[in-house]
């Protein structure tokens, strides 16, 4: 057998040039362009992650969604994602960061937003709570979105326990 091609579960040794790897060092390239992942390629993982977590296969999609923002770290979908999936895990520190991340690459991402203002009323931060999910259904006035549709819903909620607060006094 050539020693030029590998023998049966033997890996096939890649030979990365130098260059490109301490691009990816200094930051002047993303690990996913490293890997030559193609947006679509990427987006299908965050698909499969989506659907992971919908499934309740949370600690799976963290690991997806980890993946993704580290091949992709300006992702504001991918960040959005893996907030999501800390939120499912009860990480709600983590979860804030990535919500915050990704608002910071897109200040109007609908998903983040109403999950930062989850957590902000989790957190007892109800007037930043309630300027999060109002801001979020601006962007989706039709309720078009999960996250819109849940943000509306914890609004009315907010708005019946503070009608109920004032005929109790």
């Amino acid at each position: 057998m050539s020693d030029s091609v590998p023998n049966k579960g033997q890996a096939e040794k890649v030979v990365v040039p130098e260059q490109l790897a301490e691009a990816v060092i200094r930051g002047e390239i993303f690990l996913g362009q490293f890997l030559k992942l193609s947006q679509e390629q990427l987006y299908a993982w965050a698909d499969k992650g989506y659907q992971l977590l919908q499934a309740g296969s949370s600690q799976q999609a963290l690991q997806i969604f980890q993946g993704l923002v580290a091949a992709s770290p300006t992702d504001a979908v991918f960040h959005a994602q893996l907030g999501a999936a800390y939120m499912t895990l009860e990480r709600f520190d983590e979860a804030f960061e990535s919500f915050q991340l990704a608002l910071q690459f897109n200040d109007g991402h609908v998903d983040a937003l109403v999950g930062r203002g989850e957590v902000h009323l989790r957190r007892g931060n109800v007037p930043e709570a309630l300027a999060d999910l109002s801001k979020a259904i601006q962007r989706d006035p039709g309720l078009q979105r999960r996250a819109t549709q849940r943000a509306h819903a914890t609004l009315r909620t907010l708005k019946q326990q503070a009608d109920q607060v004032k005929k109790g006094r």
